[in-house]
């Protein structure tokens, strides 16, 4: 069986996805920054792990704790409030920079 894990899970596009996963039978490792009970069913196929794409350790603990995965569907982002021209350089470099891997 297949297993997929979904940053950015607890809504939107991101549990969409997850709930599309489990319905097709594959395990999925959903991830949020703040889990949460009842945002996803509970499955033994389905886990619902920490992470926050801005934490190095979070994204390391994340995988560990997945194991080994045959897709990863990267839905997470950082939040951003305004126009794009109206946001100062630190935070246009901020959400474009790769994460820093351990």
């Amino acid at each position: 069986m297949k297993t997929v894990l979904i940053t950015g899970a607890s809504s939107g596009y991101g549990r969409a996805t997850a709930l599309h996963f489990h319905a097709q039978g594959w395990n999925v490792i959903a991830t949020m920054r703040t889990p949460r009970a009842g945002v996803l069913p509970e499955s033994g196929r389905l886990r619902v792990v920490a992470l926050d794409v801005t934490e190095p350790e979070t994204i390391t603990a994340a995988f560990e704790a997945a194991g080994p995965i045959d897709v990863l569907v990267n839905n997470a982002g950082v939040p951003s409030i305004g126009v794009f021209e109206g946001t100062p350089w630190t935070g246009c470099e901020r959400s474009s920079r790769p994460t820093p891997s351990a």
